[in-house]
């Protein structure tokens, strides 16, 4: 993954097509907001086309990158708190125009629950988001407090 949410392409998932192509299509302008820290998650966006930014804000108001999602790419954030049925801990913003669609938690969750091979190429999905994590956790408490080993939102990762 990287710096960039590349895994299972829901898009390409035949068991989740007519799910898909049932719920609203959303757009997005740049710099949007797709959702934000502390709102209750009840829906798994996916992109469709654009590329959006997932972000946490530091203790001194500074947005920190932690990863880029492409469309089809499943949001590690929000897959894991969709399945705990919680607030999210970090936002998303548009990174270009962007669609998007907001698959119903319910019926997501009902789909996982009954497609094998959905329940084990998202757990590939979340496992190597786990790894990523892990990486930037490294970063930020081996690294001189100076530095900022991650980006920024001034400070923009080359990421397609």
């Amino acid at each position: 993954m990287g710096n960039n949410a590349e895994n299972v392409s829901l898009l390409n998932m035949p068991e989740l097509a007519e799910l898909i192509a049932s719920t609203r299509l959303v757009e997005r302008a740049a710099g949007e907001i797709l959702f934000q820290s502390g709102e209750l998650c009840t829906t798994l966006p996916l992109l469709i086309s654009g590329d959006a930014r997932i972000y946490a804000t530091d203790k001194n108001g500074q947005q920190v990158t932690l990863y880029y999602l492409k469309p089809g790419a499943v949001c590690p954030i929000s897959l894991s708190i969709l399945l705990q049925n919680s607030t999210y801990p970090a936002s998303a913003i548009a990174d270009t125009a962007t669609l998007v669609r907001y698959l119903p938690g319910e019926a997501f969750t009902a789909a996982l629950n009954s497609r094998p091979e959905i329940f084990r190429a998202l757990l590939d999905t979340f496992a190597s988001g786990l790894n990523d994590s892990a990486r930037i956790a490294r970063q930020l408490l081996m690294s001189d407090p100076n530095d900022n080993p991650v980006n920024t939102s001034t400070e923009r990762a080359e990421h397609r």
